[in-house]
């Protein structure tokens, strides 16, 4: 049974001038996941889905798995991927029975193995790499949809540590490498959306990158911040051509890092005001027709949900018990955010739980 919690207290850090936006009752739903950190969570066609990864102690070493759980109206339930060892990190919904995510494996001798595997209703089966690195690592950081197929972002290093940002293709069992120039000042590649073949978006730390069909060009952004150290795009939201929202993180002499929102009007970016402390911004979901960003602070573990008043984004109602937060959805007026519990032990416990704005009408969120 979901244990509902009522929480009415509002953050004090604010936007000067920005009014309180209405507060989010959330309920927190029960995981029992054992060890683990959940990244994003996704809905589509009825399927909602979670991954992540799980945590487990071998003697000194700590092991990784990658973590894949469906919701099924009451609980989550976990599903056997299709490696033993290793992570994930992003997915993508489709329908029941067409889920994909995206991660690596885990192996210390040889370096991590990019990972892709997709759900056809029963089981996840994993898509065979076009390439693997000689020597160095890989990662398929971030999957989006590309008409029948998917597109996915893969950060990797070779085997002098050197940082190397890669999209690929996958469609009708065959992979395409899109032109890596012009995307090497994103180290790693957090997110990729596609408006449509011709226009694709890619951003992470370092950056943004736009592609037109034929090539990638870097995007430059009114980012106000040290000169000399790097922001980070952790979430693209494309609208339409004409509204794009982006959000993530930026350097801060004061507080190290600052949560970063930005937005695109189909001619230019925009910074938009975000709440001025430490902390950072990992996703954002459209609630009742408003923005609002989740994150969390990485000195405390504390978690920041913030909702756009007016011009800025202020921060609301956090849910009762999360620590930091890695993901949100939206279903219908319902919005779920998932990461990890707030810190009670020596060891992560995920966390998700689903909101409602207080002015909304009651509905059940399932």
């Amino acid at each position: 049974m979901l244990t509902s919690v009522l929480t009415g207290l509002l953050l004090t850090t604010t936007v000067a001038g920005a009014a309180a936006p209405a507060p989010i009752d959330w309920t927190e739903t029960p995981t029992e996941l054992g060890t683990a950190v959940l990244y994003t969570t996704e809905r589509a066609d009825g399927a909602q889905w979670s991954v992540g990864i799980s945590l487990e102690q071998d003697g000194e070493a700590l092991r990784f798995h990658p973590l894949a759980a469906y919701w099924d109206g009451k609980a989550w339930r976990r599903t056997e991927s299709s490696v033993a060892d290793g992570r994930l990190d992003d997915l993508l919904v489709r329908s029941r029975s067409d889920v994909w995510a995206v991660g690596a494996t885990e192996d210390p001798e040889n370096g991590d193995r990019a990972l892709l595997q997709r759900w056809n209703g029963m089981a996840w089966s994993r898509v065979k790499n076009p390439v693997e690195p000689v020597a160095g690592s890989s990662q398929y950081t971030a999957v989006t949809a590309a008409g029948a197929g998917v597109l996915v972002g893969e950060a990797a290093t070779d085997a002098d540590g050197n940082y190397q940002t890669a999209v690929r293709r996958y469609a009708g069992g065959k992979w395409t490498a899109l032109p890596s120039a012009g995307l090497q000042h994103i180290i790693y590649l957090d997110d990729l959306e596609q408006v449509s073949p011709q226009d694709v978006w890619a951003a992470g730390i370092g950056g943004m990158a736009r592609y037109d069909g034929k090539a990638w060009r870097e995007v430059k952004l009114p980012i106000d911040m040290p000169t000399d150290r790097q922001f980070e795009i952790a979430q693209l939201v494309v609208r339409a051509a004409d509204d794009i929202w982006a959000v993530g993180e930026k350097p801060s002499e004061e507080f190290w890092r600052q949560p970063l929102a930005l937005h695109f009007d189909g001619k230019k970016w925009t910074e938009v005001a975000a709440p001025v402390r430490t902390g950072q911004f990992h996703d954002l979901e459209f609630v009742d027709g408003r923005p609002v960003a989740v994150g969390g602070d990485p000195t405390t573990q504390e978690p920041i949900v913030a909702e756009l008043s007016g011009n800025a984004f202020v921060e609301t109602t956090a849910p009762p018990g999360a620590g930091y937060l890695h993901g949100s959805t939206v279903v219908g007026r319902c919005l779920w955010a998932v990461g990890v519990a707030a810190p009670g032990g020596t060891v992560e416990q995920p966390y998700a739980a689903v909101g409602t704005h207080r002015s909304s009408t009651p509905k059940a969120c399932r």
